[in-house]
């Protein structure tokens, strides 16, 4: 079987690597082509271009790398199957199960890859390549439009920033709340203010209430409340809020774990939002095992004249899956369904449907 777990092996390797390629090569040109008339009237060099697509790379891995997965797989069964070669080891008593073992366990090595680069990798290569596309790509569009709606701001020592709208034009926030925490992550401080506008050298808050906490979170004394405007030390301009505002795609798991912690104190509906992403950045490396699970059972078919039918029905199957996933994020986002449910259903739902279909091909 060692024979046939590596022939099987390779004739999955080398056309999941082949697609991955064209699928990065077609992304980097496409996306090229979409600015390059940006790029030349800008004329941004040769090496900040180079550094934005080196640095887009581990993102397009994790989004193209199911659809490699996909294709390498039903093309190595739909050539087996052609070839008669599943016929033949069926007759010579090899389970089918045992005949895809070797590639599930390829797809669950790939999940791991594709977690760990989405993890340890993407959220820096993230923030490269978003601040090169904002500030050299972009830079001949309206920025960001004239207001940014939720601007939060994870910041040094404890201390955690939202408001729930940022007007750019005005230097205004509007519904601010920092909190500020101890080494332990324990809240000491609360500041809320109906709105905060930058004088040019700070902030001045108004509306603003402030309120002390023991380490069990009961209040200190009375909060002190501020009817007139106040200035509050706060050491962040406008344009620092700006680039340290903190967006689920630049944390890993760790980090939005902790922000969730944090921020589920004050705006828990925010917080439901960013649990759906919290539980994704788990699920979204096994849809390289469901698309597999997905492709295999039509690839095996035995009538091989509809083996391109089968191929293409495959795709439209894993095309469904990226749409019911979406969905099923959406309803978590909007608080239809809980959090892990919203992240991981669509997993579930159509590994069970690729578990079935192997199970009707055994029988």
């Amino acid at each position: 079987m060692k024979i046939i777990d590596k022939y099987i092996t390779r004739g999955f390797v080398w056309p999941f690597l082949y697609c991955l390629f064209v699928f990065l090569l077609l992304y980097v040109v496409g996306d090229l082509l979409g600015h390059l008339d940006s790029l030349v009237k800008q004329n941004v060099p040769f090496d900040i271009i180079k550094t934005y697509y080196l640095a887009s790379l581990p993102y397009i891995f994790v989004q193209t790398t199911p659809f490699a997965v996909l294709l390498a797989s039903v093309f190595l069964f739909s050539n087996l199957n052609r070839h008669n070669e599943i016929i033949a080891l069926r007759a010579s008593g090899v389970d089918t199960l045992r005949i895809i073992t070797p590639v599930i366990l390829l797809g669950l090595a790939i999940s791991l890859a594709v977690f760990l680069v989405n993890d340890k990798v993407v959220p820096e290569s993230s923030v490269i390549s978003n601040t090169i596309k904002e500030l050299r790509f972009d830079r001949d569009q309206k920025e960001k439009g004239d207001k940014l709606e939720n601007i939060t701001v994870f910041g040094r020592d404890g201390k955690l920033f939202y408001a729930r709208e940022f007007d750019l034009k005005a230097k205004k926030l509007k519904d601010v709340v920092m909190l500020v925490h101890d080494n332990n992550q324990i809240l000491k401080r609360k500041i809320t203010a109906e709105s905060m506008e930058w004088t040019g050298k700070s902030w001045k808050f108004h509306g603003a209430d402030s309120f002390r906490f023991d380490r069990e979170g009961n209040v200190l004394g009375k909060p002190a409340i501020f009817r007139t405007p106040k200035i509050i030390d706060f050491n962040e301009s406008p344009e620092s809020l700006l680039k340290k505002q903190t967006q689920p795609d630049f944390m890993n798991y760790a980090q939005l774990r902790d922000y969730i912690h944090l921020l589920a104190l004050e705006s828990k509906s925010t917080a439901r939002k960013l649990l759906v992403d919290l539980h994704y950045k788990l699920a979204l490396p096994f849809t390289s095992v469901v698309i597999m699970l997905i492709g295999i059972p039509f690839a095996l078919k035995r009538t091989r004249s509809k083996a391109m039918a089968s191929m293409g029905l495959a795709i439209v199957i894993a095309l469904v899956f990226y749409g019911a996933n979406a969905i099923s994020l959406a309803l978590g986002k909007g608080g239809f369904v809980p959090p892990i449910i919203a992240a991981w259903a669509a997993n579930f739902v159509f590994a069970a449907l690729g578990i079935y279909l192997l199970a009707e091909i055994r029988s």
